[in-house]
């Protein structure tokens, strides 16, 4: 069983390395986009296979890779993000792990192993622990029962309690390089990988995502709008954009704002570069200060995305301070 991405190949090759004896406490961090989630399930596979190859990878075929495919193999626990059922009957994913599932994992690695083999926690997103979750889980990190692992993947890792992070070994997944990203995409029948790949970031998963998610209309869309500031009338387009989804609204904006600060600061381009001579001519139009303040204002925006704002309202008050950037 190779890596899941071939960016991941020597992290794999290292925790394979440990198999025998690995980390009882991993955190496998690194931005979002570069595959730790995979990582994580092929690891936690590797640990419970029954038959694994010479070099610790899971073979696929024995029952434990079977059951663990198969989402039930009795020694292997996810804690994760769960939905939950509004009081008008809504569902929403939540917007952190509680101190009920922690204590249930927690529970579960005081029992006895089913198959006698190594029983495997994985955390994800580690970076969504509450305070309560995350003290839950601490002195079972820092004392874990004989052959249990813990496995935290975080895009955040400055996030996680400091007693958390030093009871970890922590490994670092970095973005692959611009090459093997984008012949990767190509394998993978996208096209126009470079754009994408500006767009995400340089994360290749985030790239394949905007290529299938078919965002990148509303994308356009969007940024046909926000790049005549002049003309845009915040009414109406709070209205018309209000169907956009507030994570794909929240990506959008936040990127475009970070061109325009790229570009007042004197620097290029990052992530849009397909408006970039528009970005260009806006840039060294803005107010700086304006700009910085309306940059925040997005990023706090990130942390309520999952709030029953009003969206109609929300945008308009942001395309009017937007606008103001180029009084």
């Amino acid at each position: 069983m190779s890596a899941p991405y071939p960016w991941l190949d020597a992290a794999w090759q290292r925790l394979l390395a440990t198999r025998v004896r690995p980390a009882q406490a991993l955190l496998l961090a690194g931005p979002c986009g570069v595959g730790k989630g995979a990582l994580a399930l092929a690891w936690a596979q590797a640990l419970l296979c029954e038959a694994p190859h010479p070099d610790g990878a899971a073979c696929g075929s024995c029952a434990a890779c079977h059951w663990f495919e198969a989402g039930t193999h009795p020694d292997f626990r996810l804690v994760t993000l769960q939905e939950k059922t509004g009081k008008e009957g809504e569902t929403r994913m939540a917007t952190a792990i509680e101190v009920d599932q922690a204590r249930e994992a927690v529970d579960f690695v005081q029992l006895s192993t089913y198959r006698a083999g190594f029983r495997v926690v994985l955390v994800n997103p580690a970076d969504s622990l509450n305070l309560a979750a995350a003290n839950a889980l601490l002195k079972v990190l820092e004392e874990p029962p004989l052959n249990t692992v813990f496995v935290l993947v975080s895009d955040q890792p400055r996030r996680l309690l400091p007693t958390i992070r030093s009871r970890c070994t922590r490994v670092d997944i970095g973005l692959p390089s611009l090459d093997l990203a984008a012949q990767w995409l190509a394998e993978q029948g996208v096209d126009d990988a470079l754009n994408l790949l500006a767009l995400s970031g340089g994360t290749p998963l985030d790239a394949q995502r905007w290529a299938d998610s078919g965002e990148l209309d509303e994308r356009r869309s969007v940024l046909e709008g926000l790049a005549r500031p002049d003309q845009l009338d915040p009414v109406t387009l709070g209205e018309r954009w209000k169907a956009v989804s507030p994570q794909a609204w929240h990506s959008v904006a936040y990127k475009w704002l970070g061109d325009l600060l790229a570009v007042r600061l004197q620097s290029n381009v990052q992530f849009n570069r397909d408006f970039a001579e528009t970005l260009a001519r806006l840039g060294k139009q803005a107010d700086l200060s304006k700009l910085l303040a309306l940059a925040k204002m997005q990023v706090n925006e990130g942390r309520i995305l999952a709030h029953p704002l009003n969206r109609a309202l929300q945008l308009e008050a942001w395309l009017i301070q937007y606008r103001h950037l180029f009084d």
